[in-house]
């Protein structure tokens, strides 16, 4: 009798572990979706699965998919990797899931500024957008850590200056490292790849949402006139040299 139970118990268990493996991607959508989250074209099931369309706050994603991994609920956390195309772009990255944070690591992506622009306030600002990142930490949806390099390509955004043209700048292309500290926080620097200016400087970011930029700039001797007058409006650096600088803070 109690080799029966036993057997009808593993048989009850590899029964649920069969369906919850096999459950259908479409169906725990229309379950558990959750609000500003829609998705279409959906293939697969909840472990492994694709769908043609999806759009996460206000940004679109295409070919979008996934690869989880069950026995990690054991700890807690929804672990896999992720996939999709971007309007312009694509995002690439595995990704641990908890009740109020996520973890990107691994990640990989490249779009436009004008397209992240849709989720974070950017404002008139241009560009291309390639990260590498090896983590990303957010928490109740804000990223509280970072570690690893942001490229900006083809930078143009309006000069801020009185009685200033309106027109987009071309600013040339950046790269910023950031740097993973032991507290909460995002901290990196910046520094130019070329263009009208020569810059570098500093930022952080806190988990408060205020930011805090200060560098220094100058032109180079083919920027156009518009970038050089605007120049004149920050004070010299306190170096001596024929730098400006600048500062910018705030608060998201």
């Amino acid at each position: 009798m109690a080799n029966r139970s036993a057997w009808l118990g593993l048989l009850a268990g590899a029964y649920l572990a069969a369906t919850i493996a096999l459950f259908p991607a479409q169906t725990a959508y229309h379950w558990f979706a959750a609000p500003g989250f829609d998705i279409a074209g959906i293939e697969g099931t909840i472990w492994r699965g694709r769908a043609a369309v999806a759009a996460v706050a206000r940004l679109g994603v295409y070919d979008l998919e996934w690869s989880l991994r069950p026995l990690a609920l054991i700890t807690g956390r929804l672990t896999g990797q992720v996939q999709a195309r971007l309007t312009d772009g694509f995002i690439n990255t595995q990704l641990s899931v908890g009740l109020n944070s996520i973890r990107l690591s691994e990640l990989q992506g490249l779009t436009s500024l004008s397209t992240l622009g849709r989720v974070v306030p950017l404002g008139d600002v241009q560009g291309l957008l390639s990260v590498q990142l090896a983590e990303l930490v957010l928490e109740d949806g804000w990223p509280v850590r970072a570690e690893g390099q942001l490229r900006i390509a083809q930078l143009a955004t309006p000069l801020l200056m009185p009685g200033g043209p309106t027109d987009l700048v071309a600013l040339g292309d950046y790269l910023v490292n950031l740097n993973a500290g032991a507290a909460p926080g995002i901290s990196g620097r910046f520094e130019d790849q070329g263009g009208p200016l020569e810059v570098a400087g500093t930022f952080t970011l806190s988990p408060s949402r205020a930011y805090d930029f200060t560098g220094l700039a100058r032109a180079r001797p083919d920027a156009p006139e518009e970038i050089i007058q605007a120049l004149m409006f920050l004070p010299n650096a306190s170096d001596g040299s024929n730098r400006r600088a600048f500062e910018l803070g705030g608060t998201l």
